[in-house]
């Protein structure tokens, strides 16, 4: 990353030029210049100009790089047709299968025990999702928010057990009234 060694340098210029303009001697009848130092010459204005110059657009480029490597994908969870209960994915578990890629959503397919583990690490960023039930007819949109929806709950987190330490993403699928009967027992349909 370059922003630590753009901040250094960026501090460094900083602490000199007001280091110069602080000590330096003002001259009797001399125009104030709150930019340079009197008596700088043109070679050191261009200079500063260009550094200026130079500094900036990097900036521009990296936080543009940045933000074009890091957006995240957003995820298409496929949940076996008429599923209900917690649904869990495990990530970053060795020995497991990467999660495809596929028109620029990662494609989550939930198993029936409705757990899914993959060694793919997990995603962080700003994304929307899109849930479906899945079958052998094909898939069909799941609502996931407002009146009606199918999707609740959803969090992401880590815990440590004895295999390891494990980053997962949940959340319950089911009407809102059986979500409120599953917060309220307090127990998860997978064991969890």
């Amino acid at each position: 990353m370059i922003l630590p060694y753009l901040a250094t340098a960026l501090l460094i210029l900083v602490t000199v030029y007001s280091a110069t303009v602080s000590f330096r001697q003002r001259v009797e009848g001399a125009t104030p210049n709150w930019i340079f130092p009197d008596g700088a010459g043109r070679s050191v204005r261009i200079l500063v100009g260009l550094f200026t110059l130079v500094l900036g657009i990097g900036l521009v480029a990296w936080i543009s790089l940045s933000a074009r490597n890091s957006t995240q994908r957003s995820l298409r969870f496929l949940i076996p047709e008429s599923y209900t209960g917690w649904v869990r994915v495990e990530f970053e578990i060795a020995g497991e299968s990467p999660v495809p890629v596929e028109g620029g959503q990662t494609v989550l397919k939930i198993p029936p025990s409705g757990v899914l583990r993959t060694s793919s690490p997990e995603q962080y960023g700003w994304a929307e999702d899109d849930y479906f039930y899945y079958s052998s007819a094909g898939v069909r949109r799941l609502p996931n928010s407002g009146h009606g929806s199918l999707i609740w709950g959803k969090i992401n987190g880590a815990e440590s057990g004895p295999s390891g330490k494990r980053k997962y993403e949940e959340f319950f699928v089911g009407t809102e009234q059986q979500y409120r009967d599953q917060a309220k027992g307090g127990d998860k349909k997978n064991g969890y």
